[in-house]
């Protein structure tokens, strides 16, 4: 593919016309207010449309795109799960947004915008596109997370965001700075070939790789970068909290991935030693946090950093193309990663969009609304129930199958001590995981006058299709699992 062609980015053009689309009607019906459905119905539409031409890239050959965008499988399972994770939260959260945003065009078009900036960041293999997307990803963000104005925890989430992020971002810049004066490149292939031609310049890897993983563990929400997390999580509004906890930390471990692997590969004994001690300490603060929490959305903003603690093992372990090969290691570390991502995304935006039903009806998320949520909604309750056993890593749910792929492969390196902190740690959660059950199911109180829940029906189609999601994945996980290891094995095999 030469470097005008734009097919390979005909998902990214569907998101940009979509989303000039619903600016411009905003833009033409003046300060009249409508219900926003019709831009809800544009921007899910564009976002399904973009997931097709997505799945029709699935199996090709990889290309380079316009010099600077890649094209490969690992690209294409990102934004599968990215696109997939918008259109969950679009159809579910949707309609919370209408009722409660006053900007609902301005609303839609930073979503479908947003959604653009995170399918760029996966795609990129230099270090200006990947800046320029990771910011644009988080200026959009900052606006979406304060984005009710009248609500004062909606602004304060937005404010922490914008504060947290441009440190971070600063920090990043600057390691990529030296990545480029060490590597005479932007590009990470170059970069890589030319740090290692040139032994002269490698004291500068492992700060540059530190800085740079100030801004991807920022995205990701890695301690000690995670201080923005559990207030943004929970003051943004439901939906946003939603896709933060899940497609933004995607992108945080993709970019982090591709660019240690691609342009660090070589160097690998110096930052797998900093990923191992990040790892324990985000899934060790994650965990002490959530203890001590009392509202569910809080609770599960603390669990999006334990989990991603969990997630950074994949990485930690990932196999280089040079230690063996690639097609017949079943657990390659990355590709525990992917899966773990894939499976997260389904178990945390349905949990989200429980709390979103509760919210909606009784004004709170604070664990005493849960009370006797099995007997006035039995059906969120058990759904509930399945998802906190899938975060917990119960088997025949999604959510153990990506913890047996990132402890496995801990396990084959022989990471004894991360894998048995690891198992401390999902013990741990399972207490304040099981607290939320017990209140559901076994809270032992009885209502005078039940409250009636009116669950909207985009939130009854996205948590049966998140049940349904995080089932199969445990029971049928060779689906999902070829899909993942085919991504990282292409990756790993441009790793020195």
């Amino acid at each position: 593919m030469n470097g005008l062609a734009l097919g390979g980015i005909l998902p990214e053009i569907i998101l940009l016309i979509g989303g000039i689309l619903i600016m411009l009607l905003d833009m033409a019906q003046g300060r009249e207010q409508d219900s926003g459905k019709g831009f809800m119905g544009i921007a899910i539409l564009t976002l399904i449309v973009g997931l097709a031409a997505v799945v029709l890239q699935i199996g090709l050959k990889p290309e380079t795109v316009v010099s600077m965008v890649e094209i490969d499988p690992f690209s294409s399972f990102l934004k599968v799960l990215l696109y997939s994770a918008m259109t969950l939260v679009a159809i579910g959260g949707g309609g919370f947004m209408n009722k409660h945003a006053t900007g609902r065009g301005e609303f839609w078009t930073l979503f479908l915008f947003v959604t653009l900036a995170m399918s760029v960041a996966v795609s990129a293999n230099n270090l200006l596109l990947l800046f320029l997307s990771i910011e644009f990803l988080s200026i959009t963000s900052y606006i979406l997370a304060g984005l009710l104005r009248e609500n004062r925890r909606s602004a304060e989430a937005g404010i922490k965001y914008f504060i947290y992020g441009s440190v971070a971002s600063s920090l990043m810049l600057y390691g990529m700075s030296l990545l480029y004066g060490a590597g005479g490149s932007i590009y990470l292939t170059e970069i890589s070939k030319n740090i290692q031609a040139t032994p002269a310049v490698e004291g500068i890897i492992l700060p540059a790789a530190l800085l740079t993983l100030v801004g991807f563990g920022f995205k990701a929400s890695i301690a000690p970068f995670h201080q923005w997390a559990p207030d943004t999580y929970d003051g943004a509004p439901t939906p946003v909290t939603a896709y933060l906890a899940t497609a933004s930390k995607a992108v945080g471990f993709a970019v982090m991935a591709r660019v240690l692997v691609v342009a660090l590969g070589a160097y690998k004994v110096d930052w797998v030693p900093v990923l191992a001690g990040l790892s324990v300490l985000t899934m060790t603060v994650g965990n002490l946090m959530a203890l001590r929490q009392t509202s569910v959305k809080r609770m599960l903003a603390y669990s999006s950093v334990a989990q991603a603690g969990y997630v950074l093992m994949g990485l930690t372990a990932v196999v280089a193309s040079t230690a063996g090969d690639l097609t017949l290691l079943s657990m390659n570390g990355l590709n525990g990663l992917l899966i773990y991502l894939f499976a997260y995304l389904f178990t945390n935006i349905g949990a989200f969009m429980v709390v979103l039903a509760i919210e909606d009806t009784t004004g709170s998320t604070d664990i005493g609304a849960f009370t006797n949520l099995g007997q006035r909604a039995p059906g969120l309750a058990w759904a509930m129930f399945l998802f906190l056993l899938s975060l917990t890593g119960i088997p025949l749910t999604g959510g153990f199958i990506g913890k047996f792929y990132v402890f496995g492969a801990a396990v084959q390196h022989e990471y004894w001590w991360l894998v048995g902190i690891a198992l401390v740690n999902t013990a741990v959660a399972a207490y304040y995981y099981l607290n939320v059950v017990r209140t559901m199911f076994f809270s032992g109180v009885e209502e005078l006058v039940p409250v009636r829940f009116a669950i909207p029906i985009g939130v009854q189609f996205v948590v049966i299709i998140c049940v349904g999601a995080t089932i199969w994945l445990g029971l049928y996980p060779p689906s999902i699992i070829d899909l993942a290891n085919n991504a990282s094995r292409q990756l790993l095999a441009l790793m020195p």
